[in-house]
C-alpha cells in the first residue's frame, strides 16, 4: 500500500515541483542578472560603451538566468541519480541490459509481477522524469556560459571574438545534438511506463 509521503515524493512530483521552483529562480536571476548589466552599461560611459552595449545588458541577463535555474535543478538531480542506481541493484550485467533493451524497445517484461519487471518500471518512471531535468539543467548552463560572450561577439579585440564565436558554436551543436537524444531517451521511458501499466492491468 502506498503511503501519503511516499505519493509526496514521487519522481513526477518532484519534477514538477523542480520545474516550478525553477522557473521563479530564473525569473530572480534574471531581473538581478538586468539590473547588473544596466549598472555595467552606465559605469562604463559613453565613451567606453560602445554600440554593442545592448549586448551587455543581455549578456547578464541570460548568464544570472541560465547559472540561477541550473544550479536550481541540481539539488533535483542529485536526489534522482541515487535513486535510479536502486532499480540496477545485484542484477547482473545481463539483467541491466534486459533492462536497458526493454525500455528502449517499448516492451513491457512479462510477466509484469516478477522482480525484473518491476525494477523496469521503476527505472523507466525515475529516468521519464529525470531526462527533461538533467536536459534543462544542460540547456541552462550553456546559457549561462554563452551570455558574457555575447559582448565579445561584436568587440574590437579580434580574439575575444574569436574565441567567442567558437565557444558558442560548439555549445551550439552540442545542444542541437544532445536535446533530440535526451527527448527521444524520455519518450521512451514514458511510453514504456504506459505500455508496462497496460499489460499489468490486462494480468489482473
Amino acid at each position: 500500500m502506498t503511503t501519503a509521503t511516499e505519493m509526496h515524493s514521487t519522481p513526477e512530483v518532484i519534477a514538477r515541483r523542480a520545474w516550478r521552483r525553477t522557473a521563479w529562480v530564473i525569473l530572480a536571476g534574471g531581473i538581478v542578472g538586468l539590473m547588473v548589466g544596466v549598472v555595467v552599461v552606465i559605469l562604463l560611459g559613453d565613451a567606453r560603451r560602445g554600440p554593442g552595449w545592448p549586448l551587455v545588458v543581455i549578456g547578464c541577463t541570460v548568464a544570472a538566468g541560465g547559472l540561477a535555474g541550473a544550479f536550481s535543478l541540481v539539488a533535483t538531480t542529485l536526489r534522482l541519480t541515487p535513486q535510479m542506481q536502486a532499480p540496477l541493484e545485484g542484477l547482473s550485467r545481463f539483467g541491466r541490459k534486459t533492462l536497458a533493451q526493454a525500455i528502449a524497445k517499448q516492451a513491457p517484461i512479462e510477466p509484469a509481477d516478477s522482480d525484473l519487471a518491476q525494477r523496469a518500471f521503476d527505472l523507466a518512471r525515475l529516468r521519464a522524469a529525470y531526462q527533461p531535468i538533467a536536459l534543462g539543467q544542460f540547456l541552462l548552463l550553456c546559457l549561462g556560459v554563452v551570455g558574457p560572450q555575447l559582448p565579445n561577439l561584436v568587440g574590437d579585440d579580434p580574439f575575444s571574438a574569436v574565441f567567442s564565436r567558437i565557444l558558442c558554436g560548439t555549445l551550439l551543436v552540442a545542444a542541437v545534438v544532445f536535446t533530440p537524444l535526451f527527448l527521444h531517451q524520455s519518450r521512451s521511458c514514458r511510453r514504456y511506463v504506459q505500455a508496462a501499466t497496460e499489460a499489468a492491468a490486462r494480468q489482473r
